[in-house]
């Protein structure tokens, strides 16, 4: 009988061993992975507090916009867009646009370089300031005045089925145009990291000289670079 005993403890024995050594080896992956996940959280954390609590006194920011409603729409736009913004105070700033749009429709081909000037009002900055939510940045809501598009080069090209600015029979029209049109409006410009921000808005454009009114939408997503005084 104490020999049956002694036999089936050890046949046992190494079986029980070799249980706890595995579960002692998954508990210390497991904690080396919640370790991980943990220092990945904070570092995430950290990263976007940094970003929305920074100050920052201007701003350089390049960003596109490719847009084409639907296949069955035979026109694509794409907007290059270049924009520098200097803050005057807590919430007001001003900001300087460049725009390069470029229009395929069909057999023509449009491209224009165009200049904005105006100024942006972050409503809710202060208050966002006060309760910790952000840093003196322009970031945020925002209403938005500017004279659209003041200056403008635009090139054409037609070239009956075929938009082909090498081709001998292509016609071109150039033309250097200035605009008196205010615009207003309504949006919101966020960093999405250090140098990656978008900014979306919706805005009122009258065109003083040729008495238009136009709806402008737009949402752009680049690259950006803060400065500080």
């Amino acid at each position: 009988m104490m020999k049956k005993t002694i036999l089936l403890l050890l046949f046992i024995l190494p079986g029980l061993i070799g249980t706890k050594s595995y579960a002692q080896s998954d508990t210390v992956m497991l904690e080396t992975e919640l370790a991980g996940d943990q220092d990945f959280y904070y570092r995430n954390k950290y990263r976007y507090l940094d970003v929305r609590l920074s100050d920052e006194d201007r701003l350089l920011k390049i960003g596109i916009q490719p847009f084409k409603p639907k296949d069955n729409f035979n026109f694509m736009v794409f907007t290059i867009h270049g924009g520098f913004e200097q803050k005057l105070n807590t919430s007001l700033s001003s900001i300087t646009e460049i725009n390069s749009v470029m229009i395929w429709s069909g057999s023509e081909a449009f491209h224009e370089q165009a200049i904005s000037m105006g100024g942006r009002y972050y409503f809710t900055k202060k208050k966002d300031i006060a309760l910790g939510r952000s840093g003196n940045n322009c970031q945020g809501l925002y209403s938005l005045f500017k004279m659209s598009d003041f200056v403008s080069f635009s090139t054409m090209r037609l070239n009956g089925n075929n938009a082909d600015p090498t081709s001998n029979e292509s016609l071109f029209s150039r033309n250097l145009n200035f605009a008196l049109a205010p615009e207003i409006g309504i949006g919101f410009q966020q960093r999405l990291d250090y140098h990656l921000y978008f900014d979306a808005g919706i805005a009122v454009n009258y065109n003083i000289i040729e008495n238009e009114t136009s709806l402008q939408i737009r949402f752009l997503f680049g690259g950006i670079f803060s400065y500080n005084k």
